[in-house]
């Protein structure tokens, strides 16, 4: 079985992604939403591959679909973001994100305390 090409993956997402922008100035919902269906598709992709990869710990923890997870990509370091609330604090009333990177060699991280704002910039 051939391995997937992360960076065709990566790059294909991201050029989406520029393409949803440019609909957004628009107006144009409907073709956001066309866009959106090709993104998910290839989020399902990427996410597959991080689950192959995972070690055990962080599999654990992986909810089992993309769509349960917010994602994010980092353009300049080809790193995607799959953001979670902490689920070792989901019975606690304070909400604590965290995410998960995953780069095109296929390196796995784990981010505690994760803030949206401060990681994800394009």
């Amino acid at each position: 079985m051939a391995e997937v090409d992360l960076n065709k993956l990566f790059h294909s997402w991201n050029e989406l992604n520029k393409k949803t922008a440019k609909y957004f100035g628009e107006f144009n919902f409907s073709k956001i939403k066309e866009i959106r269906k090709e993104q998910n598709k290839l989020e399902d992709e990427i996410y597959s591959e991080v689950k192959k990869s995972a070690p055990e710990q962080i599999k654990k923890i992986l909810p089992d679909e993309v769509g349960e997870l917010e994602v994010g990509y980092e353009v300049n370091e080809s790193i995607f973001y799959f953001v979670m609330i902490d689920p070792s604090l989901e019975d606690d009333e304070e909400i604590r994100l965290i995410a998960i990177t995953f780069d095109e060699n296929r390196k796995i991280e784990i981010i505690n305390d994760f803030k949206i704002e401060d990681e994800i910039s394009e």
